[in-house]
């Protein structure tokens, strides 16, 4: 997939990368929060990181829920990088949480991603709805 590899975060360093490219995108960029995306599922989650050369390009994060539901988030990518990066972060989370034994795999996504993840083998649950000042939909992962 274009020389980028995904896989779990090993350092408070790599973390510290993730969260600089989280906070470009949904901070900086998107403006979905006024100065931090962190919340307290960031303590308890499993951080992905997707990586070119050893270096961070992007990132998303899966928790448990629930014993066998797990949701993923805050998937954050460095523009040049969308696409290949994003699809590798997403195989990565699903993996994951598969070998965790979860039931359901389950995130709300931006309305204008919900394509990306369809084409990913994901499917919409519910109706889009605003959340953050943006539209969403909640979508399922084929596990």
């Amino acid at each position: 997939m274009s020389g980028i590899t995904c896989r779990k975060i090993i350092n408070d360093e790599e973390q510290a990368a993730c969260f600089r490219i989280r906070k470009q995108v949904f901070v900086d960029e998107q403006k979905l929060f006024c100065d931090s995306d962190l919340d307290d599922h960031d303590k308890d989650a499993v951080h992905i990181a997707a990586f070119i050369n050893d270096k961070i390009i992007g990132t998303v994060r899966v928790y448990r829920e629930t014993e066998d539901v797990w949701v993923g988030g805050r998937l954050a990518v460095k523009k040049r990088y969308r696409g290949n990066a994003g699809k590798c972060l997403v195989l990565k989370a699903v993996e994951i949480v598969k070998n965790s034994n979860a039931r359901v795999f389950k995130a709300i996504i931006q309305a204008d991603n919900v394509p990306f993840f369809i084409n990913l083998k994901w499917k919409p649950v519910g109706e889009i709805y605003l959340h953050h000042g943006k539209m969403h939909q909640l979508m399922q992962a084929q596990l």
